[in-house]
């Protein structure tokens, strides 16, 4: 049963009130009954714990104890800070969730709002640690309440994603210091260019310089976009742009890259198409599209590009004369593959996809077959709903004339 002492103690956050070790065994007992609990969450990669009403542990699952080299017994009745060694432990008047600075933690607003309701419920929290001083584990808590033998517990999840974390602030200060950069580059040549007569031979190669300090930045921002969107931060801007010009812009930047040595790029539309849409984001797909066009073409091919109207939506279409394996054709979309060799490559279709249904709301697909080439399209609304929508990215092919198918807290290792 719990203290009822301890129940009376007024707290900052979580409610005072410990069961004693006699209650702690018996809730224990009414876990352990349960069948094929105990293999489940051993089974977990992640920390489980099973908490009592009192917050505090009366099971736990096997990784749980490998990493805190202990047995079940040690960590009965303890709560989840004490465990980590939280630095706010020990602060409140009854122990963990108790303390002024407990308002703020993610892991103890799960547990209790689970309490409260028959929902899962997932913080994030950051948890600075007693020792070493200075360190911090964010985690990522999700909490379920079940009812047993009458009783209410909560299964605790705590993911660990300090890693994720970290490298979400490092990309952050990555993106902004280089670009920083480029654009110190792009400013400059820009100055020098101006100062120099514009038919003069160093006013020509200035000119040049200036351009590809731009397509410097535009990469640069391309993998930013790209990093975003996979960890579903990127914001897409919306806005009317003409899809003839945004074409005929990309046809001028990839006639200059060296993909397309030895091939050409030409582009069918018709004038006056307009589209809302984020011409950043369009412009990346289209992008990707025509280059891997190119890498796929032959010397002396022919790339087209084409932008048609279809009912209340535009289709722009990238075609190639060759074809693609049908064994590349069910695995184009997927993040890692390409047909190319090396590491860190495979992105392209898989960005293609990505932002060009989950972030600008259109339908991606592509048709490869002898006789007719490969063909990669996007089906974009002309003025869709402006806000991202979720989609599953999946590899996938098609044939002619067919329409598309189209926390358990995982602490760190423990130093030795």
């Amino acid at each position: 049963m719990t203290n009822p002492t301890e129940e009376s103690v007024t707290t900052f956050f979580a409610p005072a009130g410990r069961s004693d070790p006699a209650e702690l065994q018996r809730q224990q007992a009414s876990w352990i009954g349960v069948p094929l609990l105990q293999p489940m969450i051993d089974a977990m990669s992640d920390v489980v714990l099973i908490l009592n009403q009192n917050r505090q542990v009366i099971g736990a699952n096997r990784r749980l104890l490998e990493l805190l080299d202990c047995q079940i017994r040690d960590v009965l009745g303890k709560r989840p800070g004490e465990l980590v060694g939280c630095r706010n432990a020990d602060v409140g008047p009854d122990g963990c969730g108790s303390a002024h600075e407990c308002v703020t933690c993610g892991a103890v607003e799960a547990v209790l709002q689970s309490q409260r309701s028959e929902d899962r419920v997932s913080r994030e929290c950051r948890i600075t640690l007693k020792e070493p001083v200075g360190d911090a584990l964010d985690l990522l808590v999700s909490a379920t309440a079940v009812d047993v033998d009458g009783q209410r517990y909560t299964i605790g999840v705590l993911k660990d994603i300090s890693d994720q974390k970290r490298l979400a602030v490092l990309a952050r200060m990555f993106f902004h210091d280089v670009m920083n950069t480029a654009g110190g580059i792009q400013g400059y040549a820009q100055l020098i260019r101006e100062s120099l007569p514009q038919d003069s031979p160093e006013g020509e190669e200035m000119a040049e310089l200036t351009e590809l300090a731009e397509q410097l930045i535009e990469e640069i921002r391309a993998q930013r976009d790209l990093t975003y969107a996979e960890t579903g931060d990127l914001e897409p801007e919306f806005e009317a742009i003409d899809a003839v010009e945004l074409l005929y812009r990309q046809q001028h930047l990839l006639a200059k890259h060296p993909v397309a040595v030895g091939r050409r790029i030409d582009v069918i539309v018709t004038p006056g198409v307009t589209l809302v849409t984020d011409p950043r984001l369009l412009g990346r797909v289209l992008s990707n599209m025509i280059k891997n066009a190119l890498e796929a073409a032959r010397t002396g091919q022919v790339v087209t590009v084409r932008c048609d109207s279809v009912d209340s939506d535009l289709e722009f279409h990238v075609h190639n004369p060759q074809v693609m394996s049908r064994e590349v054709q069910m695995q184009i979309f997927q993040r890692s593959f390409s047909t190319k060799s090396g590491s860190g490559r495979g992105i392209g279709t898989h960005s293609i996809k990505l932002l060009g249904e989950r972030y600008l709301g259109g339908t991606v697909r592509f048709v490869s077959c002898d006789g007719h080439g490969t063909t990669f399209s996007i089906r974009l609304p002309r003025s869709p709903a402006l806000t991202p929508r979720s989609v599953t990215i999946q590899s996938g092919h098609e044939q002619p004339g067919r329409e598309p198918s189209a926390v358990v807290l995982s602490l760190r290792e423990k130093q030795t």
